[in-house]
């Protein structure tokens, strides 16, 4: 066996700790992100998906535990702001609006040094740039996280998590305030914990946190309507309709 494919092997299969989710994400995410691995973000509003990742790592991650670094590149218009509020910690955080063309190498760098990088590619990614960062994110432990329109063309990526069903919260009749918004998280990929997982959250919530969501509202509550006093009422046999009540108006035997 080449020397290239036995460490690459040796790598997959040493045991290793994983990079750390937000408590709400561990139903589609349970053992947390693997190191090394390529993680890409699909669906409308991915974005705060990947600030929601990134919050994780910030607030969980390091080796002690008390907190580790993220790099976010190509993302101008990232929320620092609301990555905080759920739970990210800015001090923790670099930031590269515009790398250019050197994008690459701004993402070598990073992988060198921090836990996760979260990437919006400004093109669509070339095979050696590919092979050169995955390489690196393998060898540094670190999560390369992609989002934006170039992130399914990167080869390689063995965990999809996905935005689906959409809703936010605080419209009424076309106005009103935005407080918050419920999706629905699903994985797939060779990395994910099983088929069809998925998830309810907040993302975020009213309170800008990231929490589950509810499925179901609950059953709905059947009160008896008042019988007026003197009015017979048909017996009901067990299993059938409500009671109706009979009106008797007065002179009708």
């Amino acid at each position: 066996m080449p020397e290239a494919a036995l460490r690459e092997l040796v790598l997959d299969s040493a045991p290793r700790g994983t990079v750390p989710v937000l408590p709400a994400l561990r139903p589609v995410v349970p053992g947390g992100l693997r190191p090394g691995s390529v993680v890409g973000l699909d669906g409308l509003g991915a974005a705060s998906l990947g600030s929601a990742l990134v919050a994780g790592v910030s607030l969980h991650g390091g080796e002690d535990g008390t907190g580790g670094w993220c790099g976010v590149v190509g993302l101008p218009g990232f929320g620092v702001a609301a990555a905080a509020g759920m739970g990210a910690v800015p001090e923790r955080l670099l930031l590269v609006d515009d790398p250019g063309d050197r994008w690459p190498d701004v993402v070598a760098a990073l992988c060198e040094a921090v836990d996760l990088v979260l990437l919006c590619p400004p093109e669509r990614p070339g095979a050696a740039a590919v092979r050169r960062l995955s390489a690196l994110a393998r060898k540094h432990g670190c999560v390369l996280t992609l989002t934006g329109a170039f992130a399914r063309d990167w080869p390689g990526t063995r965990l999809r998590l996905r935005l689906d069903d959409v809703a936010w919260d605080g419209l009424a009749d076309g106005h009103g305030r935005l407080t918050g918004r419920r999706v629905q998280i699903v994985a797939g990929g060779r990395d994910a914990p099983g088929p069809g997982r998925r998830a309810r959250v907040w993302l975020p919530a009213p309170d800008g946190t990231v929490k589950p969501a509810e499925t179901a509202r609950p059953p709905l509550e059947l009160v008896p309507e008042p019988v007026a006093a003197g009015a017979p009422v048909h017996p009901r046999p067990s299993g059938g309709p409500p009671p109706v009540r009979a009106e008797v108006e007065e002179g009708i035997a």
